[in-house]
Order: structure tokens, then sequence, then C-alpha cells
């Protein structure tokens, strides 16, 4: 069974994008990162249609029985994690984009923190890495998870899909954790478990958040800057972590706290 493995529960499916040339250089390490995460019994690959270089990147990896790779159209990545979800078979959800990277025992760690705060919905903490993977800083992340640091009960994403917009408009993430506010019962898991790669080009790398990130890690690049960066980001880091994630003022007022029993009603 995808759910059972070496005696362990493996009941997370991994939704893996990579959708565009851009991730071939990444892909195989998160890759290999999602599929020797011992929380993942069902692994989904969502490729464009016209891929043509993804059995010779990911090769010996391709025989793991877990992994199903779907092709479709380039599309806005809502739609893509929509229809990926359609052929999800465990009861939780973890999304990764193709040049991030989990680290080990990510989603484990994660399913243990939903056991024990009965939550619908776990984010984690991250890392952020330059374009070769380097670690350079620790992000602060005290608003919202980045996406490829989510896990989510399968039947809340069933009940809530992205909205399905296009890439102008704004992240279908983002208007998906507005939407679900109070609706579900959402915690952190205030461990860095992500290594968050900025890279030139990503459809992310215009917004404010990005643009910061970025300058940081630029920043981190110069000899010398790099240490105190990080050693200063991951004091900010310790200093803000919390278990529970802030209301950002500009989202307007924030909706009523779910009740207690939601996530009963969801088991």
């Amino acid at each position: 069974m995808l759910s059972e493995q070496k005696g362990e529960s493996h009941d997370v499916a991994a939704i893996i994008t990579a959708m565009t040339d851009r991730e071939e250089p990444f892909l195989r390490e998160t890759m290999a990162a999602v599929l020797s995460d011992p929380g993942i019994g069902q692994v989904i690959l969502c490729i464009e249609d016209k891929n043509t270089w993804v059995d010779t990147t990911l090769d010996s990896l391709l025989a793991d029985p877990r992994l199903k790779i779907i092709r479709m159209p380039l599309v806005p990545s809502g739609l893509v994690r929509n229809r990926a979800l359609e052929h999800v078979q465990l009861p939780w959800v973890a999304y990764c984009d193709g040049d991030d990277v989990w680290c080990q025992g990510k989603t484990l760690t994660q399913r243990h923190y939903a056991t024990a705060t009965e939550s619908d919905f776990v984010g984690a903490d991250h890392f952020l890495t330059n374009e070769t993977g380097k670690i350079r800083a620790v992000a602060i992340a005290r608003y919202a998870p980045m996406p490829s640091a989510w896990m989510v009960r399968t039947e809340v994403m069933r009940q809530y899909p992205f909205v399905e917009v296009p890439f102008t408009l704004r992240d279908e993430t983002e208007d998906w954790w507005l939407r679900t506010e109070g609706a579900i019962r959402k915690v952190r898991c205030p461990k860095l478990l992500l290594r968050y790669r900025i890279r030139s080009g990503s459809l992310s790398a215009q917004t404010s958040s990005m643009k910061r990130k970025t300058q940081i890690v630029s920043l981190a690049n110069i000899p010398g800057l790099g240490a105190i960066i990080f050693l200063c980001t991951g004091f900010l880091w310790l200093l803000t972590r919390r278990k529970t994630y802030v209301w950002h003022l500009d989202w307007g007022e924030q909706p009523c706290a779910v009740r207690p029993e939601r996530a009963s009603q969801l088991s």
C-alpha cells in the first residue's frame, strides 16, 4: 500500500511542480530530498507536456514506485496543483517547487506536529539559499510560509482549491491563505525545514517580498558579509519565532478564529 512502508506512517502525498526548463538544473536534488522523506507515501511530479529532459535528469529516481509524472500545458501554478490533487490518494498533501529542497525529515516532522496540535495545516520555516544552493540567511516567515513548506489535509485542499488566476493577478497561494483564514486550523512549526532557492527569472521575483529576499542573498554572497548576515538573520528568527502566524495589517480585518472542533471534523 502507498501509506505503509517499513513499518512507518507514509500518509503524505508530495506534489512537485517543475513546469519550465529553468527547474532542470535543480530538479534532481529536489526530488531526491522528497523521495527520502520518511513521511512521503506518494509523489506527483508535474511537468510541461513538451518536456524533453525529465528522464535524463531524474534517471534512477524514476524507478521509485511512489512516483507518478503528469504532463500538462503550461498554465498558472494554481491550476497545476489543482489538477495534481485529483491524483492524490493519501489524507495529507505537501507542495514543493522544483527548485526548492526539503531539509531532512521535513514532512514527517510536520506530520507529527499536526497530530500533536490537531491541525488542518502545518507550515514550516525556511533558509534562504543562493542559486547554487548555498545557505545564505534565515527567513523570518512571520506572516505565512512559502508554498514549498506547506502540509495540508487533502480534504481541505479539495474543499478550498486554488483560484485559477492568470499569472498577472495576485498570487494564488496568497489568495488561498486569506480565503481560508478562520475556516481551518493553521499552525506554524517553528523549525527550519526548507531550503528556499533565490534565483533570477522566477515568476515571483518581482514581488516586494522576493525583492527583499533577493537583496539579502545578494549581500550575503559578498565575501566577508555572508557570515554576519547569516548570524544576524538567525538571531532575528530566534527572537520572533512562534507557533502561530501573525495576521498582516494590510490584509484587513482578521476573520474569527476556527472552532476547536474543526480538526476532528476533518479527521
